[in-house]
């Protein structure tokens, strides 16, 4: 049965709303999925509908969708300026959170640094609360010090993508003075809180529901891999193109 032009006119929306985009090629036009893959609008209908059916979120929580256009023109735009994406893991110890691992990829992909970092506390003491780094990996790499000179300039002279930014910037800053290095102001950009518009649930009447990373990218097939910080970078990589609709 053939849809009328409202019934067409809300698929398309809905469509769109997610992230799929319909290419002309070869005078047809086809619909690329978030991923840029091939799909036809029927199967895309129903992975919308079976992702909104697994959603967690009570029915009777406000979702508010009129932020998502303009978080989209934002991935686009600032994928064009070829930001970097940098991704920290710390000790998350009592009050104290000192660098583990410090990864920054850029916008096509490549590892431009990754590093272990040697905490200045005693490995013994910080080793139970660190993901996936082996004591020994730990205890040889460099301090923060160390790789000061390699992550510098890359922290100053471009435009970041960070996952929760206020929270790795504090830890960064926090880190550069306690060995007296200045880090002056960064431009930067909170993933978790553009994603919080995209969703668009509402935590508050003014405020917006923040997700973790994983639940993030979940809802586009995205796979973190391991909890290293260059394959979380890598996942806010691919998280940034699906919502520019590049193909990662």
């Amino acid at each position: 049965m053939a849809l009328d032009n409202d019934e067409r006119s809300q698929n398309n929306a809905l469509l769109k709303q997610h992230g799929y985009r319909w290419s002309k090629e070869n005078n047809q036009w086809i619909l690329k999925d978030p991923l840029g893959k091939t799909t036809t609008a029927e199967k895309a209908l129903q992975a919308i509908k079976k992702q909104q059916k697994s959603v967690s979120t009570p029915a009777e929580t406000p979702v508010n969708l009129s932020e998502r256009p303009a978080i989209l023109r934002w991935a686009q735009q600032i994928v064009r300026r070829h930001p970097l994406i940098l991704d920290i893991e710390t000790t998350n110890i009592a009050t104290i959170d000192e660098i583990t691992e410090l990864a920054i990829v850029n916008i096509a992909g490549q590892v431009i640094f990754s590093s272990p970092v040697k905490p200045s506390q005693p490995v013994g003491a910080t080793i139970g609360d660190i993901q996936e780094l082996p004591t020994d990996t730990l205890t040889m790499a460099p301090t923060f010090p160390e790789i000061w000179n390699q992550i510098y300039p890359l922290l100053i002279q471009n435009e970041l993508i960070i996952y929760h930014a206020a929270f790795y910037l504090r830890v960064l800053r926090q880190t550069a003075s306690r060995y007296q290095l200045a880090l002056p102001a960064v431009v930067s950009h909170c993933m978790m809180g553009k994603y919080a518009l995209y969703a668009g649930v509402k935590a508050t009447e003014r405020d917006y529901k923040t997700h973790s990373l994983e639940d993030a990218c979940s809802e586009f097939g995205i796979s973190i891999g391991t909890q290293r910080a260059s394959d979380k970078a890598e996942a806010v990589r691919q998280l940034l193109l699906v919502l520019a609709n590049i193909s990662a």
